[in-house]
């Protein structure tokens, strides 16, 4: 996810001609491939899915470039992967918290354990 992008509910779609730009976006559609492709083997896009799940009930052109931005972002790893490895493990553990003062956020919480610098279990929590 670009630092720089700040996703907010004023985005949103707020005259017809936006409404109706939106209408037509599989919005939705898109969410759900991302959570499915988040939950089975991208754990590494969770935030940035957890960013524009937020705003499924209304989202808006910037909530859209987001998405699109994710899937560009899966475009471009579609040829990494995790490997592990009989040699000496290193587990290593990791934890961070957000605590968003934003009106349209609550604080963030999460960890990340890796084994040879790989991701063996994760959680992030609203």
């Amino acid at each position: 996810m670009d630092t720089q992008v700040c996703l907010t509910s004023e985005q949103a779609p707020s005259t017809p001609s936006e409404f109706a730009v939106m209408r037509v976006v599989p919005y939705c559609k898109a969410i759900g491939v991302l959570n499915w492709a988040m939950l089975t083997t991208h754990p590494d896009i969770v935030f940035a899915v957890a960013m524009v799940v937020h705003f499924g009930a209304n989202p808006g052109p910037a909530h859209w470039e987001a998405v699109k931005w994710i899937f560009c972002y899966l475009a471009g790893t579609r040829d990494l992967y995790l490997l592990y490895s009989e040699m000496r493990c290193i587990l290593e553990g990791y934890m961070a918290t957000n605590s968003s003062m934003a009106k349209d956020w609550q604080a963030i919480s999460g960890y990340a354990f890796l084994i040879n610098s790989s991701t063996i279990s994760w959680s992030s929590k609203r």
